[in-house]
């Protein structure tokens, strides 16, 4: 009988998890999180925040869950050595474990920009439930909030905090918002539908130091303007949770370097999601982490029989009101002579719609979408991309309001 052991309980840890149960019926499973919570969609943290999600709906997996499948979970045990030679790791408390097969799905941790004055009290970041309740519990407290990063959580939480009466300003340091999921011209329409909301949007901005004592007072920009704040959240991305594999020279770059079966450098040693690097990308988002760890699941129960293809990376942006998709490739430093972008333009009703398509010998194949305000036919045109479709024919129709595109995909 196989021993399986993984390290974390997020998206990737719990779905190879399942995978393999489905794949071995009697194997031991055991997942180790320093986590005191069972697995939760951190997604819906901001709308918890908000208060649109009650506590118990973050949750995505039930006692009764792991129970079911037989899958033995140790909340609030801390991995903090991995053996690769002795196949064991060792909990906080000074427990060694045995495996037959490891995953390091450990996730990822806050990117903190080199700011001066992060450590002052009322600086946060949104990654846990324990973050989402310290931020309920601060905002309550003061008016002004200071969100640093226009990405996609950022903006969130910034949508989040605004929702409850407090005045929000969001400092991205590009030049735009959501600077790679929009072009200028949607970034600009998102910022318009943001502000008309009541927050105030500052692009193209470093931010130089928090300002305060031992807590927030503000903020200072490098170009020497002042916000007042009373909490600084900051949005500035997620690094991978590396020090496990640091300290058993497991090969790392920017995340734990992996190969097309999920393996790691060590026999037997896999890992999946936030935490794995695959062709130098880490991509951090919950399809790839699926992806991953059911190539992992599978390769962990029979040995080296699935590939890891690589995922159309796809973002969406779960604001209030605000519906947006993008997917694939929108950017270009130029644009190549055999790239094709169709857009639809609608600022009145906030409506932005952008289509990548690359010529290809006598086809046209589409590789990256932008849609926002209307996400119509958004499963659609992530078919299209995914499975190379030629869409010569039918080009013009795409980002039309009321076209049914199942019948290209047939």
């Amino acid at each position: 009988m196989t021993k399986f052991v993984i390290v974390g309980n997020g998206v990737a840890g719990v779905n190879a998890a399942d995978t393999i149960r489905r794949e071995d019926s009697e194997g031991t499973i055991e997942i180790y999180t320093d986590e005191q919570y069972l697995t939760y969609a951190r997604p819906k943290l901001p709308s918890y925040i908000a208060e649109i999600t009650e506590f118990e709906e973050l949750f995505t997996r039930k006692w009764d869950w792991y129970k079911d499948k037989n899958i033995n979970l140790f909340l609030e045990s801390k991995v903090i050595e991995i053996y690769p030679k002795e196949k064991k790791i060792e909990l906080e408390n000074g427990e060694k474990i045995s495996y037959d097969k490891l995953l390091l799905a450990a996730g990822s941790h806050p990117s903190i920009p080199p700011i001066k004055g992060t450590d002052k009290n009322r600086v946060k970041t949104l990654r846990t439930i324990d973050d989402s309740n310290e931020i309920i519990e601060i905002v309550e407290k003061t008016e002004k909030v200071i969100v640093i990063g226009g990405g996609l959580l950022g903006i969130e939480t910034a949508n989040s905090i605004n929702m409850k009466d407090n005045e929000v300003t969001i400092v991205e340091f590009f030049p735009r918002l959501l600077p790679k999921q929009l072009d200028e011209e949607g970034a600009m329409i998102l910022q318009n539908i943001l502000e008309k909301k009541g927050m105030k949007i500052v692009v193209g901005a470093v931010t130089e130091e928090i300002l305060g004592k031992k807590a927030v007072t503000g903020v200072r920009l490098k170009d020497g303007r002042e916000f007042p704040a009373g909490c600084v959240v900051i949005s500035a991305g997620i690094r991978p949770n590396l020090q496990l594999a640091k300290k058993c020279d497991i090969k790392i770059n920017r995340g734990i370097i992996v190969n097309k079966y999920m393996e790691t450098n060590y026999e037997d040693i896999y890992a999946a999601g936030d935490i794995a690097e695959f062709k130098e990308r880490v991509w951090g988002i919950i399809p790839v982490a699926f992806a991953q760890s059911k190539v992992a699941g599978i390769n962990m129960v029979h040995n080296r029989m699935e590939i890891y293809e690589e995922v159309v990376p796809s973002n969406t942006l779960k604001v209030t009101d605000i519906d947006l998709m993008s997917t694939g490739k929108i950017h270009f430093d130029e644009t190549p002579d055999d790239i094709i972008e169709k857009r639809v333009t609608d600022e009145k009703n906030g409506i932005y719609k952008k289509l990548v398509v690359q010529k290809e010998d006598n086809k046209l194949i589409p590789i990256g979408a932008i849609l926002l305000g209307d996400k119509t036919n958004s499963f659609e045109i992530q078919k299209l991309i995914k499975n190379e479709i030629d869409v010569r024919d039918f080009l013009d129709e795409i980002l039309k309001p009321n076209i049914d595109l199942k019948k290209y995909l047939s």
